[in-house]
């Protein structure tokens, strides 16, 4: 099955739209962590945009992955010619023949630095930009892409001929023309026994809600997560927590709450989208939800394996600060105070404190 965000960045790198294709990758840094593929392409697109610092903490990365793997091995000896440290660029080229004795780059690497190995000399060959030659190669697509789409479209066509001449001569009932259902949606439909208890006694709650309410409420978060909007089912979910609901509805809207846990947005494909303004107002009611908010980043602070800063949350133009919020990412992530950034982050609401903050996800702050 194709990656389509690694796809779309692999098609903008090979028209040279690197700097495109380094903003999708860089906004999926969290979803990728584990992923070789994806730190090989987004390394050698910082590469091709002379970002050589980024490319090689990315080139790292992968090697961490894959420490044999010679394209990788290629990208790190090659900015090694570029920093003019000539010897660990030629341990690494010859790293890589002992791997594959044939590799045609690494040949090259090591006659050009046999011919240009003074500091004036290679100096000059990497002013005449011929240091391209060097790079590793983009990945390949894993499969053909107009053939794949050829076949799909066969199978579909040869599928739905049958399906439609099963149902004309009443072979099946046309089902396939139903909605499906989102899996864990039939699971959290109440029960006769849920029902006998809608509203819960004693205790105090923020919001009161009528037995007629709860269970339109409760409904509502059901047709939300089977419809994929999982922001508006937690809004749902969350009332029905903070109300005077019974325990057994509210053990039903956690149920409810573990199967959108599975589901995290990335920017691409969060579609319901929260305003800054509409959260603070009841903040309580969107905790967990996902948000991307834009501004600039200060007071940043990065340790081995995190990153938080505080995002002055509209100042991208310099024009207006609409809310402060403190915004904590699981990795670390080197960022400009200079630039704008967006963030996709899940809410994080202190109860009864008014305070909120965001568990990062990705961050998408454009290059230069």
């Amino acid at each position: 099955m194709k990656d389509k965000v690694l796809h779309n960045a692999m098609t903008l790198s090979k028209k040279g739209k690197y700097g495109d294709a380094i903003v999708i990758l860089e906004s999926e840094v969290f979803r990728y962590r584990d992923s070789f593929r994806f730190y090989y392409l987004l390394a050698l697109s910082c590469m091709y945009a002379g970002d050589f610092g980024r490319a090689y903490t990315y080139f790292k990365s992968a090697h961490d992955i894959k420490n044999k793997d010679v394209n990788v091995l290629l990208g790190i000896a090659a900015l090694n010619v570029k920093r003019g440290e000539s010897g660990r660029a030629v341990d690494l080229y010859l790293k890589v023949l002992d791997i594959e004795p044939k590799n045609r780059r690494a040949k090259n690497a090591l006659a050009v630095l046999r011919k240009y190995g003074g500091s004036d000399t290679l100096g000059e060959w990497l002013e005449s930009g011929k240091i391209n030659r060097l790079y590793p190669p983009f990945p390949k697509e894993r499969f053909n892409a107009a053939k794949a789409a050829l076949i799909t479209v066969l199978i579909a066509a040869a599928v739905f001929f049958g399906l439609v001449t099963a149902v004309k001569f009443s072979i099946i009932k046309p089902h396939f023309l139903e909605k499906e259902e989102r899996p864990g949606f039939t699971d959290s439909a109440l029960k006769q026994d849920d029902k006998e208890k809608i509203i819960g006694t004693g205790g105090t709650y923020q919001i009161i809600l009528t037995e007629k309410q709860v269970l339109n409420l409760y409904e509502d978060a059901r047709d939300f997560f089977n419809s994929y909007k999982d922001n508006s089912a937690r809004v749902a979910v969350n009332k029905i927590l903070l109300s005077n609901a019974s325990d057994g509805i509210k053990n039903k809207s956690r149920l409810l709450l573990k199967f959108i846990d599975n589901a995290v947005p990335g920017f691409e494909t969060l579609t319901e989208r929260f305003s800054y303004q509409q959260v603070e107002k009841e903040n309580y009611i969107y905790d967990g939800c996902y948000v991307i908010w834009s501004g600039m980043a200060v007071n940043v602070e990065q340790e081995n394996d995190s990153t938080s800063f505080n995002l002055l949350v509209g100042y991208e133009n310099h024009k207006k600060v609409v809310g402060i919020v403190t915004v904590v990412i699981p990795f670390a992530s080197d960022i400009d105070t200079e630039r704008p950034l967006e963030v996709l982050g899940k809410i994080v609401s202190q109860e009864n404190s008014g305070i909120l903050s965001l568990e990062g996800i990705s961050i998408h702050q454009p290059i230069r």
